[in-house]
């Protein structure tokens, strides 16, 4: 058994999870679990995956009866890494590839800074082109300090949920992912280990995530834009930059998403969900 576990959660999309399995390269020492949320058009092909995983690991598969949701096939898999006990989980998501030395880079950080329980990296968001080829279209620099991780989250979410690697002696002492937060479970947990530990993000890009609007964060604004709201409220410190941030996020989420796209290329905002 490795130190390491990568927690994939899967959904009828068996093509994307083999593109994310190829994508790690054979010297990373890193065990993987998948968990399938009740996929029923398109399931997995165990074979298939075994041929294009060449890490020094071992895949696990473990299937939901049902469709539950994300947060459940997250949790799912975090019990089963919680009982087997490796020291870090990373995320992953179908579709999402790595940089070939990902794990290895996130693993050797989190040694030599063992306050730090919660690690992400910039992220290059591609877009698939009709004939097969990927074209980059941004890259987003997360808050590298956990000062400015802090400032950032009563913004929005500071990490990329694909992403990051944090501790499983943190999940000990958090608990799994939230229940409450649909389409925001990401948000509300790292909330909770910035809220406990230090966090950091590598400047380096680690991961490269499909863009496209059928993801949960465009299918499902309306509902995460609702999540974020209750978040920034949940945590809400009376601060200048809190009130800020939760009126813009109180607009965002009243807004169209054409308006509220078109508000942010006349103001100049970087980033406005």
């Amino acid at each position: 058994m490795n130190r390491t576990a990568l927690l994939i959660p899967h959904f009828n999309n068996p093509t994307g999870l083999c593109a994310s399995l190829a994508s790690i390269g054979i010297d990373e020492q890193i065990d993987v679990f998948i968990v399938d949320d009740g996929s029923s058009r398109s399931t997995i092909n165990e074979d298939e995956a075994h041929a294009v995983f060449k890490a020094q690991g071992v895949l696990h598969f473990l299937y939901l009866p049902a469709n539950c949701g994300i947060e459940y096939a997250l949790n799912t898999g975090l019990e089963a890494i919680l009982a087997a006990g490796y020291d870090y989980v990373a995320r992953l998501d179908c579709d999402d590839v790595v940089a070939a030395d990902r794990f290895a880079k996130q693993v050797s950080y989190l040694d030599a800074h063992p306050a730090v329980y919660l690690l992400g990296s910039a992220v290059t968001f591609f877009e698939c082109l009709p004939d097969g080829r990927q074209q980059d279209r941004f890259t987003i620099y997360q808050p590298q300090t956990h000062q400015q991780i802090v400032r950032q989250m009563h913004d929005d979410n500071a990490f990329t949920h694909p992403t990051v690697m944090f501790r499983v002696a943190g999940v000990r002492e958090i608990g799994l992912y939230p229940l409450d937060c649909k389409a925001a479970e990401d948000f509300a947990y790292f909330w909770q280990f910035v809220d406990r530990y230090q966090t950091a993000n590598l400047a380096e890009v680690l991961t490269k995530s499909e863009y496209n609007d059928a993801g949960i964060s465009m299918s499902r604004r309306r509902q995460q834009q609702a999540m974020r709201l209750k978040l920034l409220a949940r945590h809400f410190d009376w601060r200048a930059n809190s009130v800020l941030k939760l009126v813009k996020a109180s607009l965002s989420y009243v807004l169209p998403l054409s308006i509220a796209r078109a508000l942010k290329r006349v103001l100049g905002i970087g980033k406005w969900n």
